[in-house]
């Protein structure tokens, strides 16, 4: 059925399927193709997709996934019932000894995706909003409170977020009040520009194939690049096998590449006072009807949970850890996580 529906619409023979990183993947007439499930992905957000990609790969970008058109040139098909989008893979024919560590490499894609004219009307200029995003996820996150306080039978899930709310909706209040102040500083600023980002960055966004970093475009925005830095080490934080030396190591080979600036370091921060996989996983449960869906984000919001105590040792620590003088910088600190004396 799979090999069949893929030869009706590209007319590509199957060979070599398997799994790589959740995604069904195949070899035709010695390419590389990925499927990848269009889900909620709209038009709209397709032509962003190839817009983004089109214009990394104009300014020398490597190891971009191409979105691969049907017969009939359309960007996406049914395979096997559902919806799909068909990505050809790009290497870039690197050695071993030519592939960066991740840290520059990212910075590396940032440094490309600046300068790009944002699409007209488009939802991914998330650049200078995140106040008043955040804000509304957490007003959405307190109508939400209020149902499921209001619930005569109440989940697992449903206790635990009504236990820790107050606690992230405060967490949260700290972040947007930081960016509020950051934004409404006199002083004139050095601030990079927008980049193409990733929603959010982990260790895994990028595909491993040999040695190459195999890019999907799906998940990309307009945004600051702290962005990315900020997600690939909230992700690194909420694991148990955690050290601080992993972030700083990270963090200097993103500086060879781009050396962070006062803002910089501010903005980052500000991004990881706010607890974003708490709102991920509370809007990814009370607007999923599914009920194994329901089940993985209670599991997932359990282990991250256990994870607190982690994280805010973590923002104690954070500048000393990395060797920041935030001081003498003028980064201020939220007063709560200033170490004690």
């Amino acid at each position: 059925m799979f090999e069949r529906d893929i030869y009706h619409h590209y007319q590509l023979y199957c060979d070599g399927k398997r799994s790589i990183s959740g995604y069904r993947y195949f070899v035709s007439g010695g390419e590389q193709y990925l499927v990848v499930p269009q889900k909620k992905i709209t038009i709209d957000r397709i032509e962003e997709i190839v817009y983004f990609s089109d214009y990394l790969r104009y300014k020398g970008e490597k190891g971009i996934a191409g979105l691969f058109p049907t017969l009939s040139n359309l960007p996406n098909a049914n395979i096997e019932g559902e919806p799909i989008l068909l990505f050809k893979i790009e290497k870039s024919n690197r050695t071993a000894s030519e592939k960066r560590p991740l840290g520059e490499e990212l910075a590396a894609f940032h440094k490309n995706g600046r300068e790009l004219p944002p699409p007209a009307a488009s939802d991914s200029l998330l650049y200078g909003s995140w106040a008043v995003l955040w804000m509304n996820r957490v007003d959405q996150a307190k109508e939400w409170y209020r149902e499921v306080f209001a619930k005569p039978v109440k989940t697992e899930f449903d206790q635990l977020f009504l236990t820790t709310f107050p606690y992230y909706e405060g967490l949260s209040e700290n972040a947007i009040q930081y960016i509020i102040d950051y934004n409404m500083e006199d002083s004139i600023r050095e601030e990079a520009g927008p980049s193409i980002c990733h929603e959010r960055f982990q260790e895994n966004s990028w595909l491993q194939f040999d040695d190459d970093y195999i890019k999907l475009p799906t998940g990309w925005v307009l945004d600051h690049p702290v962005r990315d830095i900020a997600e690939w080490i909230r992700s690194c934080v909420y694991q148990k096998n955690f050290t601080p030396e992993s972030i700083t190591s990270f963090l200097d080979d993103y500086e060879r590449v781009i050396p962070l600036k006062r803002e910089g370091w501010r903005l980052l921060y500000g991004r990881l006072l706010y607890p974003v996989w708490y709102f991920d996983l509370l809007e990814k449960h009370y607007q999923n009807e599914r009920e194994i869906g329901k089940e993985l984000s209670q599991h997932k919001f359990t282990e991250y949970l256990l994870m607190e105590e982690q994280n805010e040792k973590f923002l104690r620590s954070f500048f000393p850890s990395i060797g920041l003088p935030a001081d003498r910088l003028q980064i201020p600190i939220v007063d709560w996580l200033l170490p004690s004396t």
